[in-house]
């Protein structure tokens, strides 16, 4: 485990830098009487009622005063951790905040570890595993989509689903492990084709939830575009433009950009990272040659790829076999977007034949902006193609351990249904059944192990 329940812990749960206050908190059995004898002031915060907040000063054990502070006081059960609990607000400043975390430190409590006191709300039923994940990922949103998401899961839209799914195949269980029991005087007490049609409902409801894990990624983590093409194409001029600020260095000497540049643009809520990456060509430049051989990479680990054109020279074979081969080996589902760049400069109207299946062009001026709306609606379109899923009651799938655990749920359940079909002995069923159970149980935490907490709780950051 993380830490021991029966430890006091301490962390500073503020951003270390100067500022108005810093909070440091306290929780454990022995949290309060342990901050009560670093603390002065009206009243013995050891007899102080739960939700109070208490001025006063803390000192060191030479009785010197450190801060003066405000602590709030939350005792058990009514406290985040479930634990007696105090926050302790001094001012703000790396080093005054350090000096209150140690006088505190000093009197035997522990220092938190990275996700513990998330962990103690888990462990001591504040809270189930998907919403103590929610937590880190409301920290770490970058877009209002993200933020939205994340509280959804924290209030328990994602838990009340699985906990309605769960308890449906335990109750079919049940069922099937009941005649088990009087299997050899052969009576039969669950009705087989309602069992079929359940575990066909159960199927299709786990389905709807993996389908959403699409959007539910692009929630959190945001959407790659890769900007790729010749060199002199107009890909940095292009991310600037899309920004609307110089990011990337422009110049007319090819090979410019040697390494990859990423940028974050917001298009309706939902996050896109930009990537502005070297220029494809055959090079000897060892520098260059890197810098090919990285954009390659980016291509591959991208959502979305946008192949800048130089719309004042005709569409070379080169570019072509990028096209080609990006849509042969690249597993985007996404499609390709041919921005046709520099219709400034363009003398005559070129027309997009003989581009591959799949790739959609738009006309752009990263000079005068021209088709830059268009651009990003398309990217935009290119991710939403099928409509978005989102809505008041949807319950969207955002992380990728819930969307494994239901992955398995299904495959479980299709077995058993299989099995079903066939007339085969309740015992194949019931073992399907199991794993499908357990499988789901991951999600919220029913089905742990030390090894699976430690690795979700020690991403949290100190003081969480």
């Amino acid at each position: 485990m993380i830490g021991q329940l029966g430890n006091t812990i301490a962390a500073i749960a503020t951003p270390i830098g100067e500022g108005a206050i810093s909070v440091i908190r306290v929780s454990g059995e022995f949290a309060i009487n342990k901050v009560a004898s670093r603390f002065r002031g009206k009243i013995n915060l050891s007899k102080a009622k739960g939700h109070t907040a208490h001025f006063g000063r803390i000192v060191n054990n030479q009785n010197e005063t450190i801060d003066e502070v405000v602590c709030t006081v939350f005792r058990e059960p009514k406290s985040f951790t479930g634990e007696n609990t105090v926050e302790v607000s001094c001012h703000g400043g790396i080093h005054v905040t350090r000096r209150v975390l140690e006088c505190i430190l000093e009197i035997g409590v522990h220092p938190a570890k990275p996700g513990e006191f998330t962990q103690r709300a888990f462990l001591n039923g504040k809270l189930d595993l998907s919403q103590a994940e929610a937590i880190a990922d409301l920290i770490q949103a970058q877009s209002d989509k993200a933020r939205r998401t994340s509280i959804d899961q924290l209030e328990g839209s994602l838990s009340k689903q699985i906990h309605i799914v769960r308890e449906q195949l335990v109750n079919s269980l049940g069922l099937l492990e009941l005649e088990l029991d009087f299997s050899e005087e052969n009576i039969a007490l669950i009705d087989k084709k309602k069992v079929k049609n359940f575990f066909e409902h159960a199927i299709l409801e786990i389905d709807q939830l993996i389908k959403t894990y699409k959007y539910g990624k692009v929630w959190r983590e945001g959407v790659r575009v890769a900007l790729i093409g010749v060199p002199n194409a107009g890909k940095s001029s292009l991310l600037n433009a899309l920004l609307k600020e110089n990011r990337a260095i422009v110049n007319d000497i090819p090979g410019t950009t040697r390494d990859f540049i990423e940028e974050k643009m917001m298009i309706e809520g939902v996050m896109f990272r930009l990537i502005d990456t070297a220029g494809l060509r055959e090079t000897e430049d060892p520098v260059e040659k890197e810098g090919v051989h990285r954009t390659w990479k980016v291509i591959k680990r991208s959502d979305i790829i946008v192949l800048v054109h130089d719309s004042t020279k005709t569409i070379t074979n080169e570019e072509i076999v990028f096209l080609e081969t990006i849509n042969k080996e690249n597993k985007n589902q996404n499609g390709i977007i041919f921005a046709n760049n520099k219709i400034d400069l363009q003398t005559e109207r070129w027309l997009s034949k003989g581009l591959p299946e799949r790739v959609i062009m738009v006309e752009t001026s990263a000079v005068n902006n021209a088709g830059i709306e268009k651009l990003k609606e398309t990217l935009f379109q290119r991710i939403f193609s099928q409509g978005q899923v989102e809505n008041k009651e949807s319950v969207i799938i955002t992380n990728e351990r819930h969307y494994s655990a239901l992955l398995k749920a299904k495959q479980s359940l299709i077995s058993a249904l299989d099995s079903l079909r066939k007339g085969e002995s309740e015992e194949f069923i019931a073992v399907d059944l199991r794993t499908a159970i357990d499988s789901i149980g991951e999600i919220i935490g029913l089905v742990t192990t030390e090894e699976i907490l430690n690795n979700i709780f020690s991403k949290f950051c100190i003081g969480k």
